[in-house]
């Protein structure tokens, strides 16, 4: 419900039309607009579905219709159909697999933003038979030149975890979000971090272990700087969860950890009171 309620937000003022035309009976037509020859009819009639499905009408019935006008450049229309698909994948697993193909040609699309919304989606759509294959649109992602596309592929691992966990592990996603932690960006690093944390809350065995001391050392003194200089350019939540990370952190010695919380203690005095109690837990 949140995220049908977060699609019609993202609707302008102007589309408020689109609720008060979805009557009783108008599924028939709704389907001959989905299939008309011009765009923005179609347009028109997705976003019509959309408004239909958020005042929880059942119009799963469009799905085949609504899934064919995936395959456009308009990047609205684009969002509304994905929006769709989360929505009515699982009731309908057997028809979603018809969307594979179009997702992994979004995957690969010159516009970043594209790739992005695709591999979002990804990660929204809770469906076994799907999950296999949206494996190496997702490796491919996860090494995007954009960053904004890097760090949406990160929190999708997370997602795609809590549906196979096995898959994950056995396609090596787990290294490369240790690798993202490296990453230049510090929305990409933060991203990372809160996708091995989520993972870790999930797993019952150590996946996401911070310390200088283990053979598998994690966190070097090159990626705790990472980790520290993203705490000055992310955004609040992801501050959040570098804190929290930095509080697993087992230093090497008082040394260090003196030195970890002297960058630290600024974050005492932010606004939000989350990070402040983040950067408490962390240096206590």
């Amino acid at each position: 419900n949140q995220k049908q309620k977060k699609g019609a937000r993202k609707m302008s003022r102007n589309d408020s039309k689109y609720f008060s035309t979805t009557k009783k009976g108008g599924i028939p037509k709704l389907k001959e607009e989905l299939n008309s020859q011009y765009k923005d009819k179609r347009k028109d009639a997705v976003k019509k579905v959309i408004a239909a499905m958020t005042v929880g009408k059942d119009v799963s019935s469009l799905f085949t219709d609504v899934v064919n006008c995936m395959q456009t450049e308009n990047l609205e229309l684009k969002k509304l159909v994905y929006l769709y698909l989360i929505n009515y994948a699982k009731s309908q697993p057997d028809l979603a697999i018809l969307a594979v193909n179009t997702f992994v040609k979004d995957s690969q699309d010159p516009n970043p933003l594209i790739r992005a919304l695709a591999v979002r989606t990804m990660g929204c759509i809770r469906v076994d038979k799907i999950t296999e294959y949206l494996c190496d649109p997702l490796q491919r992602c996860l090494k995007d030149d954009d960053p904004y596309v890097r760090k949406t592929a990160a929190i999708c691992v997370a997602k795609l975890y809590d549906i196979n966990a096995e898959l994950v592990e056995d396609r090596g996603f787990l290294e490369s979000l240790k690798d993202l932690i490296s990453d230049n960006n510090p929305m990409v690093v933060a991203n990372a971090v809160a996708a091995l944390a989520e993972i870790q809350d999930n797993s019952s065995r150590p996946i996401f272990e911070i310390t200088s001391h283990t053979l598998s050392k994690l966190l070097t003194a090159h990626t705790l700087s990472k980790l520290l200089t993203a705490l000055n350019e992310c955004t609040e939540w992801g501050q959040v969860f570098i804190l929290d990370a930095l509080s697993r952190y087992k230093d090497a010695d008082a040394r260090e950890a003196e030195n970890i919380v002297e960058r630290v203690t600024p974050w005492l005095q932010h606004a939000n009171c989350a990070v402040v109690l983040s950067a408490v837990k962390m240096i206590l």
